[in-house]
């Protein structure tokens, strides 16, 4: 049974093969899913000051306006300080399906089933460890 991108939100862990079967019209169908139902939740015992309604709908039509046709591409992964330190980069093939046109390009990782958001460096994309949902990711930046 081939993996839908609508699995993407289930925490199902993802094999490279099984990633081959990502339907990414599917994916960007679950990206707009998550923005149409996205609820701004903060966390009990968060620090710092709540975001506006306003500046989270302002977010969300940036994110609209910064998704992309997805496509595959070849991403560091360099979330965890162990992976920073790493000579040789961990790579993994990840789903770009939005691009802030300021160096800053949501990813959906397979191989960890999840969202993550990677800035450009040279000619490359490495993630930032900032990983979850599509539009909490995006958000981050």
């Amino acid at each position: 049974m081939p993996v839908h991108a609508s699995d993407a939100h289930k925490g199902m862990p993802m094999t490279p093969e099984a990633a081959e079967n990502i339907d990414l019209s599917q994916l960007r169908a679950e990206v707009q899913r998550q923005m149409d139902s996205y609820v701004y939740k903060v966390p009990a015992g968060a620090i710092g000051s709540s975001w506006s309604a306003d500046a989270i709908a302002d977010g969300i039509s940036e994110m609209r306006g910064a998704l992309v046709d997805p496509y595959w591409i070849t991403a560091e992964i360099r979330d965890t300080l162990e992976q920073i330190k790493m000579k040789i980069p961990l790579k993994r093939r990840c789903a770009a399906v939005a691009d802030d046109g300021k160096g800053m390009v949501l990813l959906f990782d397979p191989g960890e089933n999840s969202f993550v958001l990677a800035q450009r460096v040279g000619a490359g994309l490495s993630t930032i460890g900032v990983r979850g949902d599509a539009v909490g990711c995006f958000l981050a930046r």
